[in-house]
């Protein structure tokens, strides 16, 4: 049995040694740069490269994994209270992106609770509104539903028990653009397109020439751009509007 084991070492050694990922690959770049930080692709999920490959914005959170994600960083909100526009979170954010959110990291899976915090601290100015503690306050409430993501009742319900005033909105363009107007993020559901390949959050931040401001938790790309209605109207499933409690 020992002579066993060893030669089933000794083999992933000498994988290790002679493997070559494709080149131009997420896989090539996290295989390079463990190899400089002493790491292997061993100390990589897939679900990162993944992550990688479709989205080059998450490099540094990508490769950083090793090293950073049994860090606990301190969480101070103050940056983002008493702005005049939504502040703009990103789920893979190394300060709660490494969160264990459901079936993988909250970077991969925390949308829902990212795009929720961005709009309750716009509307409350209250740091415990950040996302780690609503990706907790989440997982306590059964919110996270397995294969699918964040429950819609997570927004609807789980608003309204964090103190937060939440209207669903048809989706008409005159009611989004009033809630906007007064200054109540709205929060979409949304199907396949533009945001994503299956589900996804965003949260609609404003309006600027006649188009809308949005703030993409998975993107900064998406997030800089302005979007007309009738870009994203067909890729909505659900909306909420999000204002502060009575």
């Amino acid at each position: 049995l020992c002579a066993i084991l060893v030669l089933l070492c000794l083999g992933v050694v000498f994988y290790e040694m002679f493997y070559m990922p494709e080149p131009g690959t997420a896989e090539e770049k996290v295989w390079l740069y463990a190899k400089t930080h002493g790491y292997s692709l061993r100390d990589y999920p897939q679900s990162l490269i993944t992550l990688l490959e479709g989205n080059p914005e998450t490099e540094k959170f990508v490769l950083e994994y090793p090293a950073a994600k049994d860090a606990a960083p301190v969480i101070d909100m103050t940056e983002y209270l008493q702005t005049d526009t939504v502040p703009l979170l990103m789920q893979w954010d190394q300060r709660w992106g490494y969160i264990k959110y459901g079936s993988d990291m909250a970077a991969l899976t925390g949308c829902g609770p990212v795009c929720l915090s961005m709009a309750a601290l716009y509307v409350t100015d209250d740091p415990a509104m950040s996302p780690d503690q609503i990706l907790r306050f989440a997982l306590e409430n059964n919110y996270y539903v397995s294969g699918s993501g964040s429950s819609w009742t997570l927004i609807s319900e789980g608003g309204v028990k964090l103190g937060l005033s939440v209207k669903e909105l048809p989706l008409v363009k005159g009611l989004i653009d009033k809630s906007l107007e007064e200054g109540k993020p709205v929060i979409c559901a949304m199907r396949a397109g533009d945001f994503t390949t299956s589900g996804h959050y965003i949260v609609l931040a404003g309006i600027e020439d006649g188009k809308y401001r949005v703030n993409d938790p998975n993107s900064y790309a998406n997030s800089e751009k302005l979007w007309s209605y009738e870009q994203i109207e067909g890729q909505i499933r659900n909306l909420w509007s999000i204002s502060a409690g009575e």
